[in-house]
């Protein structure tokens, strides 16, 4: 009964938006064939107005990212943008965190755009993975038992494989580009299927790119190349032609996903690394900001969100912590900022815990609260934090279940948090939990997107 209740709801809720988005259009029309025609010759200025529901009315929406392929704005105050006749093209893009992503032609001089409200409920599926037709089967079964509703998948991963899609002439000159996979079909379906798609890039971990530019690398204090514990080299956010590679990337791939999400955008954490003795930690910072502001620039530009990973422990301390993330900072660039909060990844006492994996409920509340507190009060940015669903890797390895993966969902939905990513290299998610959290209420960071 609950789950015919919820569905009847959603599907009311479904007809609702699309009837007020239907009578918008419809007005618009009308307006468009009652206006004069214009008596000069030169194309005019593309305008437009940007709405989203809020509690049963259409209110205009202010610091939308509208873009036309050709250049960007912002909305104003009241919701309105405009580009000038030269920056127009057939196509308007609109990005908004907290919304789904905006893409559809344009077919005369004013366009109206309405959001849709988006809480993303994901899963992450790995580079080799995501092609699998069995690994798809499944998630269109999450999907059509409404489990998600957004997916992450690798569009670069960990050994600086680049799929094919997001391939750029430097990723196929040092052989860094996949063989085609029948990912870009997928892709299109999920767009289809109103499923809110996450490509996920790591960025400066990259031993393919380093090996083919040794000079973009980062360096030990010996004066080698660094490698991190695992052996891999890293690029350098000091180098413009390693984050041009990056954004390069991101924004080849947009044209297939609805966010870009950068991860590994900082530096190693290990000891030795060179740039951390050359640089302080404003330079740092200001290397990972500045790769922040470049990005989302290009990735807006072509009409998609971005996000970045972040390490948790930021939310709690003081500094960088030598790796140049500052979450304050980043927030003004991000439309998403993704703490990886993983119970398992905080020591022992930490929030007055003795063991923090053993309590991930509150480890999410009061990491959610620390997060929030470190965001720039006049930001935007939506916080949407990866959880742990996979086993302690901590000495008491506990075993996470169903409870374990419900109460993080719950706590980051109380507490701020803005929708959830899962992560499990294995994919053996617990999808009970997914079902029984899907009636939680999520609440954006500002009580009224008027304000």
């Amino acid at each position: 009964m609950q789950s015919d209740l919820r569905t009847a709801s959603r599907t009311a809720l479904r007809r609702s938006w699309a009837l007020g988005l239907l009578a918008v259009l419809i007005s618009v029309a009308v307006a468009g064939l009652a206006a004069p025609a214009a008596a000069q010759t030169a194309a005019p200025p593309l305008r437009g107005a940007v709405y989203a529901w809020d509690n049963g009315s259409l209110l205009r929406v202010p610091q939308v990212a509208v873009s036309t392929g050709l250049a960007q704005t912002r909305t104003d105050a009241e919701g309105r943008f405009e580009f000038p006749a030269d920056r127009r093209s057939g196509r308007i893009m609109a990005v908004k965190p907290g919304f789904d992503v905006v893409r559809r032609d344009v077919y005369g001089d004013y366009a109206i755009i309405v959001l849709r409200e988006l809480i993303a409920r994901a899963v992450f599926v790995g580079f080799t993975q995501s092609p699998d037709l069995r690994v798809q089967d499944w998630i269109r079964d999450l999907i059509e038992r409404d489990l998600i509703n957004a997916v992450v998948i690798d569009i670069k991963d960990e050994s600086g494989r680049v799929a094919h899609f997001a391939a750029t002439p430097t990723s196929d000159a040092i052989g860094a580009t996949a063989p085609e996979d029948g990912m870009i079909a997928f892709l299109r379906e999920l767009g289809e299927m109103g499923v809110y798609r996450i490509g996920r890039v790591v960025t400066f971990l990259d031993h393919r790119y380093t090996g083919a530019h040794p000079a973009d690398a980062l360096r030990h204090v010996n004066g080698h190349s660094f490698r991190d514990g695992g052996g891999q080299r890293w690029a350098s956010p000091f180098s413009l032609n390693a984050r041009r590679y990056n954004v390069e990337i991101g924004a080849a791939a947009a044209a297939y996903v609805d966010e870009v999400q950068y991860d590994y955008v900082r530096l190693p954490y290990e000891n030795g690394l060179a740039e951390r003795f050359t640089y302080d930690a404003q330079q740092r910072v200001a290397a990972i900001d500045t790769f922040a502001e470049e990005a989302a620039e290009a990735i807006h530009l072509a009409g998609a969100a971005i996000s970045f990973d972040v390490f948790g422990i930021i939310a709690v301390a003081v500094d960088d912590q030598g790796i140049g993330q500052s979450y304050r900072s980043l927030s003004e660039h991000l439309d998403y900022l993704s703490p990886m909060l993983y119970p398992s990844g905080w020591n022992d006492g930490q929030f007055g815990l003795k063991y923090p994996p053993s309590q991930p409920g509150l480890v999410i509340r009061h990491s959610m609260a620390a997060t929030l507190a470190k965001i720039a009060e006049d930001s935007h940015v939506e916080v949407r934090p990866w959880l742990q669903d996979f086993t302690d890797y901590g000495p008491q390895r506990v075993f996470y279940g169903i409870g374990q993966v419900r109460d993080q969902i719950r706590e980051a939905a109380a507490n701020g948090g803005y929708g959830f990513m899962l992560w499990d290299t294995r994919l053996q998610y617990q999808e009970v939990a997914l079902e029984t959290t899907l009636d939680l209420v999520w609440s954006p960071r500002w009580a009224s997107i008027a304000n």
